[in-house]
């Protein structure tokens, strides 16, 4: 497939027109029916599948608005040189066509026919090229209809869509963050925050169109800072309001107050707030003018598009907009109510900040953090009094760190204009999270400063702060010191001891005392499940821990029932650490699948909340399954932006994840020199007590096998004695297993036999007690080359045929070909890939495939693997073509 540089979003549109191009070329002629409203990129995703299309017929036309009357306007584009008679039939024109397409076809070249708004085509050019398409049955022809939503009035192309096996209809629905940051960095715009991204997707519904306007108008600064409304674009503006002005003036009330009660609002709500006796003729003015809808069943009006909305608003004087915001709040109640109030007023009210500091509390309570935090910063700015307005300020600060989000944390944290030790205390917390190197001397200066008679909560967050850092910067004992002073400053079933306890139970891990890390956390109920909802991070802790000392299974189940609670919106300290970790989990229990769904998800997570540390964390987990699934390309991609995002957070942490990373890959790939210079930076360190800890960063046994292939003996020897000596007390089962296949290996290379029997034998006894199917796969590979060389070919054939299986059903396709490469040797056969390969299915279609295999719906696969149904449709559908099956019943029957 050509490489899409440049272009954004719109990846499974184009692979969808991939696939129907690939199937007409082989003589199945196909129809794709491209939907979408005004502005949405049809014609822009049109023009760049043309643009790649290489040793393709291709035929673009296209209707105009203006030319709908012109008689087989669109056919003569078609057909140039012959103008075909006004009077002409249509079925004879469509034969016409046919004979075009016969003869573009004569090479045996495929012939692509794009039409672009096809709802602005004539009539009698409409009818013929549906008459032709009809009639295709063995050409090599691909149809690309675009048209916009509702423009086809058509009946017999409705029919032809909704009933032929021919047609794919695809919608094209908006772009989204993602791609709104990749637009403006291909238009040279500079980089748009995760933040900025959402907002503008969010307010344009995703619409290229419109996206592009408001991108050129305000740029990447103005979209990423602030929380206020954005305008619509002005050209737009312009035009939605000459609409407006030739309404009535009663009308124009209406759509007043409609604006100030939002996209939508009940129709008595708005009559009363618009003060009309008798609403009914302005009502179905605004409709005809297509700038309402009415919703009869639930009786509301609503706004045919959120910039017509934003456009009416913005045209109200600050008077009116304010009189008509005081009517609404006597219409409506709670956290609405609240909204209108402060809309309506002008100048400090402390008496409505104090009101919103009380909402703010209840709001927390429940765990609605940013109707809190919005709370919080609309008191502030409402307080007369400087200090009244810098406490808020800083509590709204805490809120949003909180809800791990720290852009907007640091954007409240810098409007406040007061140094004070709990300002310190939260600009080193918000530094702990963005990696600064400032953090260490804020929290020191809050320590300092803070009053341990007044302000013990500064100065207990302050340290719960430095504890966290010093395990990030490679520093456990001193993390242990500022637990422990941590935990003097709290009371005995505060929030803030828990978050203390958290922190102490992460410095002994850090300090390879994690059984003593979770006794620590001995508080918490047993069942996760049973974890009172405000020590969630507590929780997350405990199942970060569990994977540290191969308690996966607990691990599995505290960390899943965290990211369930995650998925309901429930505020997290931990939301990135808590799915990276549980990708980890399942990757080494084995399950693949939903380790590379949870690293996209933690990717996510931290890129929302701009936390380098934990976005690098989450792409190494990404690229680990990538690289031993041997899809290089992907993995180092991920590899990559780890490095980029441990560049942002040069710590010692973010260090070892990266090197991880690169680690995996080189190592998938044999390149040892590779493998060495991923895991170089982490010893450059000097900080391998946390950096090179197993159990927490795997890279010391890939390190080891790296210098044994390349033929340095002894430095193996030295690497292998720093692994055996970094192993927690008591053993960790899968460090161990990989510290005696190493040691086997090392004997192998070293000719000795009788201490590479005593290491392997070890080996298989440990892998017998722990359930680590890669670690597994690779002893039993590494075991089967040994056996095979010294000429113990039964045995040989055990261990290969065993790792085999194991790596066939984890997908670890290199590693599925080593076994085969052996097995070869021995004469032996066996296939050389895993499931997806030999089924001709991508990652993600084998992904759903199973979960649809075990009788799950749609929509519960679309929920295990935390993507849309429609995705999962999209993956079903394409996974049915490439297998030729049509029913979830023969799917289950081949991945059997």
């Amino acid at each position: 497939m050509p490489t899409r540089v440049g272009f954004v979003g719109r990846q499974s549109e184009l692979s969808v027109l991939d696939d129907r191009l690939a199937a007409a070329r082989v003589g199945h002629p196909q129809v794709v029916y491209l939907e979408g409203e005004a502005g949405a990129g049809k014609s822009t995703l049109l023009s760049r599948f043309l643009g790649s299309l290489s040793e393709a017929v291709v035929l673009e036309v296209g209707g105009d608005e203006a030319e709908t009357l012109l008689t087989y306007g669109v056919v003569d584009q078609l057909l140039p040189g012959r103008s075909t008679e006004p009077g002409a039939d249509p079925m004879a024109v469509g034969a016409r066509l046919l004979d075009l397409f016969d003869q573009l076809q004569a090479g045996g070249q495929v012939v692509v026919l794009a039409i672009d708004d096809l709802q602005w085509a004539d009539r009698p050019s409409s009818r013929a090229v549906l008459f032709a398409l009809r009639r295709l049955r063995a050409d090599k022809v691909l149809a690309v209809v675009a048209t916009r939503s509702g423009g086809l009035a058509d009946p017999s192309w409705a029919r032809f869509v909704a009933g032929d096996s021919r047609v794919t209809h695809l919608r094209l629905g908006g772009l989204d963050a993602g791609d709104l940051t990749n637009l403006a960095s291909a238009l040279g715009l500079g980089a748009l925050s995760p933040r900025g991204a959402s907002r503008l997707a969010t307010h344009t519904q995703g619409n290229a169109l419109y996206c592009r306007a408001l991108l050129d108008e305000i740029g990447v600064v103005g979209l990423s800072g602030g929380d206020g409304g954005l305008p619509a674009p002005r050209g737009l503006s312009a035009l939605i309001l000459s609409r407006v002005a030739a309404l009535s003036p009663t009308t124009q009330a209406l759509l007043a107050a409609a604006s100030v009660l939002g996209q939508h609002a009940p129709a008595s709500m708005i009559v009363s707030v618009a003060q009309l006796p008798d609403a009914r003729p302005d009502v179905d003015a605004a409709v005809g003018a297509g700038l309402l809808s009415e919703d009869l069943v639930r009786s509301e009006l609503s706004f045919t598009h959120p910039l017509y909305r934003t456009a009416v608003y913005a045209d109200l004087s600050p008077t009116t907009r304010r009189g008509l915001h005081a009517r609404a709040a006597e219409l409506v109640a709670g956290h609405t109510r609240l909204e209108h109030r402060v809309a309506a007023t002008l100048g400090p009210v402390e008496a409505l900040a104090a009101e919103l500091e009380a909402s703010a509390l209840a709001s927390r309570a429940i765990g609605d953090l940013p109707a809190s935090a919005w709370a919080l910063e609309q008191a502030a700015s409402l307080s007369p009094a400087a200090r009244d307005r810098e406490r808020r300020l800083l509590d709204a600060t805490l809120v949003h760190l909180d809800a791990a989000d720290t852009s907007a944390a640091a954007r409240v944290l810098a409007s406040v204009e007061t140094s004070s030790a709990r300002r310190d205390a939260l600009t080193g917390l918000l530094g702990v999270f963005t990696g600064s190197p400032s953090a260490e001397r804020r929290l020191l200066a809050a320590w300092e400063t803070h009053d341990p008679n007044t302000e013990r909560e500064i100065g207990a967050r302050a340290a719960t702060s430095m504890a966290n850092w010093m395990v990030i910067c490679g520093r456990p004992d001193q993390a242990l010191m500022w637990a422990e002073r941590a935990v003097e400053r709290t009371l005995a079933g505060s929030a803030l001891r828990a978050m203390a306890r958290t922190a102490e139970a992460y410095a002994l891990a850090a300090a390879s005392r994690s059984p003593e890390g979770l006794a620590v956390l001995g508080f918490l109920p047993a069942s996760g499940s049973e974890v009172p909802l405000p020590e969630l991070d507590a929780l997350i802790m405990r199942g970060i821990l569990k994977v540290y000392v191969d308690e996966l299974a607990g691990a599995i189940a505290d960390l899943g029932v965290a990211a369930a609670r995650l998925r309901t919106g429930l505020p997290s300290t931990y939301p990135g650490p808590c799915l990276s970790h549980l990708s980890d989990a399942h990757f080494r229990r084995g399950d693949w699948d939903a380790a590379f769904t949870y690293a996209q998800l933690a990717t996510s997570t931290a890129q929302d909340a701009d936390r380098p540390l934990d976005l690098a964390r989450a792409h190494a987990r990404a690229a680990q399954v990538l690289a031993c699934r041997g899809q290089w390309g992907a993995a180092q991609g991920h590899v990559n932006a780890a490095r980029a995002a441990a560049e942002r957070s040069p710590l010692v942490v973010a260090v070892a994840v990266a090197a991880v990373a690169g680690a995996s890959l080189a190592y998938a790939r044999g390149d040892l020199v590779g493998v060495l210079a991923a895991v170089e930076p982490v010893r450059a360190t000097g900080l391998l007590g946390i950096g090179g800890a197993p159990g927490i960063f795997n890279w010391r046994a890939m390190e080891a096998d790296a210098l044994v292939g390349l033929g340095r003996l002894d430095d193996a020897e030295i690497a292998l004695d720093e692994f055996e000596a970094a192993i927690p007390r008591p053993g960790l089962a899968s460090a161990a297993l990989a510290l005696a296949r190493c040691r086997g290996n090392l004997a192998v290379a070293r000719g000795h036999a009788a201490q590479a029997e005593v290491a392997f034998t070890r080996g298989h006894l440990i892998a017998a007690d722990v359930a680590v199917p890669f670690e597994q796969a690779l002893l039993s590979l590494h075991d089967g080359r040994r056996l095979r060389a010294a000429q113990s070919g039964p045995a040989a054939v055990d261990q290969l045929e065993k790792a085999h299986r194991l790596f066939s059903a984890l997908g670890a396709d290199p590693y599925v070909q080593a076994c085969t490469t052996e097995l070869a040797a021995l004469q032996v056969n066996a296939p050389t890939a895993g499931p997806a390969a030999l089924l001709g299915l991508s990652r993600a279609e084998l992904a759903v495939a199973r979960l649809v295999a075990t009788g799950l719906t749609n929509r519960e696969v679309a929920s295990q693997l935390y993507v849309s149904v429609k995705t999962v449709e999209y993956h079903l559908r394409n996974s049915y073509m490439k297998l030729d099956i049509t029913s979830r019943r023969a799917l289950a029957a081949l991945l059997r």
